[in-house]
Parts: structure tokens; C-alpha cells; sequence
């Protein structure tokens, strides 16, 4: 029935048209939320444990580390005076690059994978822990 009374409108001629057009769909409403974005939450800061033990502190861009080896032969750390500074290289990996002197350097690597990093070494980092017990290794996020 809608279907002939739709064809009836369009016989009867142009004045008549608007009475028999279909209703203008209602505007719909938009509001504008006066709430701020939440805040953007850093994944990195935290103490994790495993093969070794690891600090993260700071914020995003200006993180801070401290490494600690776990194992009960080793005595190496870095950073337990408040943590070495660490360059964002991404969203997942923190860089700590040390000079113990003028001509070596220690690259320490740390890519996080969920609630795990994963930590790792190139260069000479002995002067910080002894020539058996590198700073490789995984450890899981503990708070």
C-alpha cells in the first residue's frame, strides 16, 4: 500500500509532492566530550627478575636503569646509584651505552616483550661485571 500511495504523490503533480515525500530523517546529535584523552601510560618502569634482576625508572624518553646480576657467583651492577640513563630507541627497546673509559665503550640492550625484557651486550662491559658473567639474559616483570 505504501508503494501505491507513494506512486498516487508522484501522479498528482509537484504541489502536492512535498505533503507526500518520506520524512527527513532526524538530525542526529553530537556531543562534544568535555573528558581529556586518557593519559598515556609508560609500559617501561618497573622491577623485573629472572636471569638477572633489572630496574626501570623514569619516564617516557627519560628512562633510568639499574642492573644487577642474579647470579650468586657474579657481583655485577650498573646504575645502583639511581640508574644509568637509557635512549628510547623504540617503543620496545631502551639503549644504555657506558664508557668506562676513554677508549671502550658498553652497549646494554633492553627490548621489552609484554611483561618480559630481554637484556643483552656488546662491546667491553668487564669493568662492570667481570670477565664470566655478561649482562644477557631474560627477566619477567615482578611490580
Amino acid at each position: 500500500m505504501k508503494r501505491v500511495l507513494w506512486l498516487g504523490c508522484v501522479v498528482l503533480g509537484l504541489p502536492l509532492l512535498a505533503a507526500c515525500s518520506k520524512p527527513a530523517p532526524e538530525a542526529e546529535e553530537t556531543s562534544v566530550s568535555a573528558t581529556p584523552p586518557p593519559p598515556v601510560v609508560d609500559p617501561w618502569p618497573g622491577n623485573y627478575e629472572g636471569e638477572l634482576m633489572v630496574r626501570i625508572s623514569g619516564g617516557s624518553g627519560t628512562h633510568k636503569v639499574v642492573l644487577v646480576e642474579a647470579e650468586t657467583d657474579c657481583d655485577g651492577d650498573v646504575g645502583l646509584a639511581g640508574g644509568e640513563p637509557a635512549r628510547d630507541v623504540s617503543a620496545t627497546e631502551l639503549r644504555v651505552v657506558l664508557k668506562p673509559d676513554d677508549k671502550t665503550v658498553c652497549t646494554i640492550r633492553i627490548v621489552r616483550d609484554g611483561g618480559k625484557v630481554t637484556v643483552s651486550e656488546t662491546g667491553i662491559c668487564t669493568a662492570y661485571h667481570g670477565l664470566s658473567c655478561p649482562f644477557e639474559g631474560t627477566a619477567s616483570r615482578v611490580n
